[in-house]
């Protein structure tokens, strides 16, 4: 065996770097028995494979993919055998079908027959790749690739790939000559047009860029296009594109298309910042279940394949983030609109088999919240948002993102169980933990009895006091509204005075009416100390006002894990956000 270490440039910045390293790894995979490793090494991904004597006799000679039957009327080259044709226009009826017959069932009690055919017409599990593929356009370029390596003996096609592989580990063009061009689908810098001057004679048909277009390189990202993405159809109508893309960090290739199919499956819907906050989710409960830690605490009936040794690792250890681009409409065409990036949770490292468990119980609760909220409404789309900032960063600006979050969610709650909606809360226990692995000396504010005293005291006003009124409960405290929002707004004036005023003034307040509750035979929690007192404002004049205010609008606002939630929590959508075939306007997946 002999290794050989491919270097792809994370050159563009964008979901085409990870389309040629996964499709180079996957090329190169049917050439072994061994795991072939993605890497990520700063600027590049490394691609490690170990290759025997033979490799190049056992290179795969098929282009990875189908295929691309646009429309009835267009004819297929005679080198493409019927069985590797995708006939667009036949997947899209029957897809239109299944669509129709579903909606005509929601709601309605289960009929075995109905239930058959709809199994029957389920559109193919990468129907929206093909729907993706058609609307931007890239179909072209696949079909053409397809064709030339089928106009091939396997001798002749092992040789060109062979030699096309030998350009790219060192570094040079490799001489392929498919008349292929560069396409945003899968190089989304492709639509950033020329920087040349106007009286230059600047065309968009003139082809310049595509003297940096090499096909190999090309038809490489197309396999990786199809193993590795996760499209998503978003807006009110399905006009706009969505592509999340796994962005490798140490993991085998076939390892990284289980884990993406798990992705695909998985409920991932709603407006943009939902969608992505979902799915980076998601993508760490897949790494977690494939562990060797998970396996041991799994439960008997499962099967799920063992892949990753995450012992002392995070699940960004393997799949550093997700890469994010947004394609919207432009009336006859689609343009990039968005470029970004979001990170896999890097929280603390799983040492035991119950790190596991806790990991997973965390994430389930930070769905829950998620799926709490609602993407139509202004005020729960701007929390997404700030939650989507949480992922966006790591270390003590993601823990500060997340505190930000988290009282925000907390004044939200206690407006929404006053809508008789239920909605998810976070726990304290896990909130902790949290704190702990993200930036453990906020602990010793956590821990100090003073700011447990107080935070317990908020807490007993807003949220426990609203989850009484919202069982039905007479005996329910007078509730804060107004507590959390003068927390946030206050902790962030100069100098922590008027912070401290909103936090004596409530401990007076709160005192007094658990003195007024004992008097009248209605049980109270204890008061809040003079000593306690103390004690946090010495925490507010060492740490900040800021800080402490911070932690104590978001720890103030959990459920103690002793404290049931209130029952029938909403926390599932009443169905899946409507996806749409944006090149006939019918609904997607």
């Amino acid at each position: 065996m002999n290794e050989m270490i491919f270097q792809v440039p994370r050159a563009t910045g964008t979901h085409g770097d990870v389309l040629l390293a996964v499709g180079l790894a996957d090329v190169l995979q049917g050439a072994t028995d061994e795991p072939v490793y993605l890497r990520a090494r700063g600027a590049l991904y490394e691609v490690v494979a170990r290759l025997p004597e033979d490799w190049p006799q056992r290179l795969p000679t098929d282009a990875g993919y189908q295929y691309l039957r646009p429309k009835a009327s267009a004819a297929v080259p005679p080198s493409v055998s019927a069985d590797r044709v995708l006939d667009y226009e036949v997947e899209r009826a029957r897809f239109n079908e299944w669509r129709k017959l579903q909606q005509a069932t929601k709601g309605k009690p289960a009929d075995p027959a109905l239930q058959e055919q709809l199994e029957q017409l389920k559109p193919r599990g990468d129907w929206r790749h093909w729907q993706v593929l058609n609307t931007l356009q890239g179909d072209d370029n696949t079909n053409k690739v397809f064709v030339a390596l089928a106009e091939l003996s396997p001798a002749q096609a092992r040789t060109l790939i062979a030699r096309g592989l030998e350009a790219l580990y060192a570094g040079r063009p490799s001489g392929v000559t498919w008349k292929v061009s560069s396409v945003q689908l899968f190089a989304p810098n492709a639509a950033k047009g020329y920087a040349r001057l106007k009286p230059d004679s600047t065309d968009r048909n003139d082809k310049t860029k595509e003297a940096w277009v090499d096909p190999f390189a090309e038809w490489l990202r197309y396999r990786g296009y199809f193993l590795v993405t996760c499209p998503y159809f978003t807006g009110s109508k399905g006009e706009g594109i969505r592509i999340l893309t796994p962005q490798p960090a140490d993991i085998a290739v076939r390892s990284l298309q289980t884990v993406v199919g798990e992705l695909r499956r998985a409920a991932v819907y709603g407006a943009e910042p939902k969608l992505d906050a979902l799915a980076v989710l998601a993508l760490a409960r897949a790494l977690i279940r494939h562990s060797e830690l998970y396996a041991r605490v799994g439960a008997a009936d499962e099967q799920v394949e063992e892949l990753f040794a995450l012992f002392g690792r995070t699940p960004a250890s393997i799949i550093s983030g997700v890469a994010i681009t947004q394609y919207v409409s432009l009336g006859q065409a689609r343009a990039v609109a968005q470029v970004g990036e979001l990170a896999l949770p890097d929280w603390f490292p799983m040492q035991t088999p119950e790190d596991a468990r806790t990991w997973l119980a965390i994430l389930e609760e930070h769905r829950r919240v998620l799926a709490s909220l609602r993407d139509d409404r202004s005020d729960e789309i701007g929390l997404l948002i700030d939650y989507r900032r949480f992922l966006q960063r790591r270390g003590r600006a993601a823990l500060d993102a997340l505190l930000e979050f988290m009282g925000a969610y907390g004044a939200f709650v206690l407006r929404a169980r006053e809508q008789r909606r239920r909605v998810a809360q976070f726990t304290t226990e896990h909130f902790r933990v949290l704190v702990r692995g993200m930036m453990g000396e906020y602990l010793k504010i956590l821990d100090d009895p003073g700011f447990q005293a107080v935070a317990a005291a908020v807490r007993n006003a807003t949220v426990s006091a609203q989850a009484l009124k919202a069982q039905g409960r007479t005996d329910y405290r007078e509730i804060r509204y107004d507590l959390l929002p003068e927390i946030r707004r206050r902790r962030s004036l100069p100098d922590g005075h008027a912070f401290m005023e909103t936090i004596c003034e409530f401990i007076a307040s709160y005192n007094y009416e658990n003195a007024r509750r004992r008097e009248m035979k209605i049980w109270a929690p204890r008061n809040v100390t003079t000593e306690e007192l103390r004690a946090f404002a010495a925490l507010v004049e060492a740490h900040s006002a800021p800080l402490v205010g911070a932690l104590l609008a978001a720890y103030g606002s959990c459920r103690e894990p002793r404290e049931p939630e209130p029952s029938g929590t909403d926390t599932e959508p009443a169905a899946g956000e409507p996806d749409t075939d944006a090149a006939d306007g019918t609904q997607g997946e």
